[in-house]
């Protein structure tokens, strides 16, 4: 029989081991949890999900270590309940056996014996403690079932994505791995090891460079900019001197430019880019939004291969194709968005002076390919220095000289159709006010007898003083100052062939917060410069024009621009006319650059 001492360790055992279990099935749903969150975090990246994967076959490996510890832990408590019942049962027998014997003997018996009314109540406890651990390690069977059903969705679930990623991959075929449990079938899991994951990633990585680097000998270092602008422009006090004023407009335009330049090596970079525009205006990329919602026109406007020698002393500079211009100017002589064509050479100096740097540069542009004769070039050059004085001040002094030869081909060619595919120039009457009709040219012209133009009155071969200093009042608000003067040297015109641009700006527009104020005057007379390629939004010549401007960096690479251009035309087009307005011309401006 069984003393009190040993039904309390039976006790203590049984409540020792369902605190066990419960320990241990609080460890599975932990990590049942871990699991499920860690699987959340799978479609972040690819390597992401190699480890995803890999933290799941570890979870699904402890809990398999889990689940084999819970049953051999049953199947000892099992074993070690069997014993100890046989031996309770063994005594009860004995006990039965000494109510047969002789009543002295039982009396000798009794000092050792103990009350079978105790006995009784004891088997009756242990009865129950035996059904509620049945009850015990039936509801941990469940547990452990429901916890075999949920690795098995797990397992489909990591074989599905194991197969996605070997597809996208390796193609190689997942490796099964048995998962058994005690007194359970063996179930397959496909598994995809990391190792395999990271060696096709390294794989992967090593072609894409080759790649990169193939693309990289063939083209070099690649870079993409451009800009977009959106233009709203309102126009009063119209006409110049023409009896009637024409009404006030207002239009809305947009601008698209995309660049792509690269380096072929230190020394030969390269350049594209294209832009919006008309075919036929070498003058303006600005598209009005009208024409019924048709498509713009969207063309090549540079292409070109440039040599530098960046030596520190004396070096050379070589370009050839369609290019920014390589000497330097303001409007009055040539509009921003010209782009020339032909080749241009440069030889600089470099020095430790105030004399920073002097550049000779040189060009030879065609601007008219004749089959059956001679061809319209643009010759000329410009000597470029620069200098320091300060750290504060600096300053560049430029001469140049444009020798236009058969400039008259510009002449016939003017008038072109706006919807032209190149052949001609349509910048129209808008820069001409009217002046020569519809030839958009303020310079004076010859006509034949009937009428039509044969040639300009005067040749252009214009000499052009340039020069800019500027001081660094502070880090945001530089001061520039700028002057240029052109004179037209041709010998068959003796007036009309002086201009002049001067102003200043004061800040800049390259950060955010930035803010740039500027103010240009400039007066130009009738055949100082070639109408047809300075600035756009005045009068070309025979005017004078006063272009206030201030802008607003809102963010970087997102510019807000005011601009203000009040032209009037000095020598009156219509003799008796006792007008000569003013054209009020604003323009606002959102330009994105990237």
């Amino acid at each position: 029989m069984d003393s009190p001492y040993d039904n309390v360790k039976l006790d203590f055992f049984i409540k020792g081991y369902l605190k066990v279990c419960k320990f241990i099935a609080n460890q599975l749903r932990r990590s049942t949890t871990f699991t499920a969150r860690t699987k959340t975090r799978y479609s972040k990246s690819l390597s992401v999900q190699h480890q995803v994967m890999h933290f799941d076959l570890e979870g699904i490996q402890i809990m398999r270590k889990i689940i084999r510890a819970v049953w051999c832990s049953a199947m000892a408590f099992t074993f070690l309940v069997c014993v100890n019942t046989s031996q309770v049962l063994a005594q009860s027998q004995a006990a039965d056996h000494d109510k047969a014997q002789p009543t002295s003997n039982r009396s000798t018996s009794s000092t050792s014996s103990a009350n079978p009314k105790d006995t009784a109540s004891d088997l009756e406890s242990i009865e129950g403690r035996l059904k509620a651990l049945e009850q015990v390690i039936e509801r941990q069977q469940r547990e452990i079932q429901t916890l075999r059903d949920l690795l098995e969705s797990r397992n489909q679930e990591a074989a599905s994505h194991n197969a996605n990623v070997a597809a996208a991959t390796t193609h190689q075929p997942a490796a099964p791995v048995a998962i058994s449990t005690a007194g359970q079938p063996t179930t397959n899991v496909a598994t995809n090891h990391p190792p395999n994951i990271s060696t096709t990633a390294a794989t992967q990585s090593e072609a894409t460079q080759k790649k990169v680097d193939e693309l990289y000998k063939k083209f070099g270092a690649i870079r993409f900019s451009g800009d977009l602008r959106f233009r709203t422009e309102t126009f009063a006090n119209q006409g110049f001197d023409n009896l009637v004023e024409s009404p006030d407009r207002i239009r809305h335009r947009i601008r698209a430019r995309l660049a792509l330049d690269g380096s072929l090596n230190p020394h030969f970079d390269w350049g594209l880019r294209l832009a919006s525009g008309t075919f036929t205006d070498p003058i303006s990329t600005n598209q009005t939004l009208t024409d019924f919602f048709e498509r713009k026109p969207f063309a090549l406007e540079r292409a070109f291969v440039r040599y530098d020698s960046k030596s520190d002393s004396v070096g050379v500079q070589l370009i050839g194709g369609k290019f920014e211009p390589t000497f330097r100017r303001t409007q009055m002589v040539w509009d921003d968005d010209v782009n020339v064509e032909g080749l241009s050479e440069a030889l600089y100096f470099k020095t430790k002076t105030a004399l920073n740097q002097v550049k000779l540069v040189a060009f030879q542009l065609p601007f008219n390919e004749v089959a059956n004769g001679r061809d319209g070039f643009l010759y000329g050059g410009q000597l470029q220095t620069d200098w320091k004085w300060s750290s504060k001040v600096s300053a560049n002094f430029n001469l140049a000289y444009f020798d236009w030869n058969r400039a008259d081909q510009v002449l016939l060619a003017l008038g072109a159709s706006a919807t032209q595919v190149n052949g001609g120039i349509s910048n129209g009457s808008g820069v001409a006010g009217g002046q020569n009709g519809s030839l958009g040219t303020t310079n004076r012209i010859l006509r034949n007898a009937g009428g039509s133009p044969v040639g300009f009155l005067a040749n252009f071969h214009l000499l052009d003083v340039l020069g800019n200093v500027t001081w660094q009042a502070s880090s945001r608000f530089p001061v520039t100052f700028t002057f240029d003067y052109v004179r037209n040297m041709t010998s068959r015109i003796n007036d009309e062939r002086n201009g002049y641009w001067t102003g200043a700006q004061v800040g800049q527009a390259r950060e955010r917060g930035d803010w740039l104020f500027g103010y240009y005057f400039t007066r130009i007379e009738q055949d100082a410069v070639l109408v047809p390629f300075n600035f756009s939004d005045i009068l070309a010549s025979n005017s004078r024009a006063h272009m206030p401007t201030v802008s607003y960096q809102l963010s970087n690479g997102v510019t807000l621009q005011w601009t203000g251009l009040f032209s009037g035309r000095v020598n009156r087009v219509v003799q008796l006319s006792p007008f000569n307005r003013y054209l009020n011309r604003m323009q606002f401006d959102v330009i994105y650059k990237f």
